[in-house]
């Protein structure tokens, strides 16, 4: 994944840092961002104008750059400019609140993430900087999700029945115990084995004495 990141747009929400991270700068993001969820990812941080003389903003890494466009292009055009030319701009996440931008990606088929929630996943991950398995803001919108739902014919009642089969596939089985019982009590029927016939009660030998008489 790719994270394009307007940095500007991002270190102007006010409110969103605790304290201790208040009035960042754009190498102080990028030391930041090496050591978060996204210290893997590839990430751009684009930037308006020029780097500032004592360099203190070029904080760039392996796998983090810093961009300063000049003053011929802005950062937002910058943007746009590399989702057009990237043939993955489905693996790109762009990191802004710009309306502008916004649209412009979303037809290119990259994905968004708001620059508040991304400010807080990085709040998140100084809080907790030994947490594994931290879970990245999803970048899919509403409208990406629904182009998906749209394309697969998936509906509601398709997702209800999903739902119903996890549910069924928790169901809890019995205890071992529960089922030796289950067996001792039904014993096994030997269809092969036919029933023998009840043996025919004896005649009392005074019976048999008259009926022979009265057969003769």
């Amino acid at each position: 994944m790719e994270l394009l990141v307007d940095t500007w747009n991002v270190l102007h929400q006010m409110g969103v840092l605790p304290p201790d991270l208040a009035g960042l700068g754009v190498g102080e993001l990028a030391s930041l961002l090496s050591k978060g969820r996204w210290n893997r990812d590839r990430i751009s941080l684009v930037c308006d104008g020029t780097p500032p003389p004592d360099g203190s903003n070029l904080g760039s890494t392996r796998n983090i750059e810093i961009i300063y466009t000049g003053g011929s292009k802005t950062a937002d055009q910058e943007i746009m400019d590399r989702v057009a030319a990237s043939s993955t701009a489905k693996r790109i996440v762009v990191v802004t609140n710009d309306r502008e931008i916004i649209r412009f990606i979303r037809a290119k088929g990259a994905q968004q993430l708001g620059s508040v929630e991304f400010l807080e996943a990085i709040a998140d991950d100084h809080r907790r900087p030994n947490k594994k398995n931290i879970r990245k803001p999803a970048g899919l919108s509403p409208e990406k999700a629904a182009a998906w739902k749209e394309e697969f014919g998936i509906d509601a009642a398709d997702i209800t029945n999903l739902h119903e089969e996890i549910k069924k596939s928790e169901i809890p089985q019995p205890e071992p115990e529960q089922i030796q019982e289950e067996k001792i009590q039904k014993k096994p029927v030997n269809k092969g084995t036919r029933s023998q016939p009840l043996p025919e009660p004896e005649l009392p030998d005074d019976l048999i004495n008259e009926a022979r008489k009265l057969a003769e």
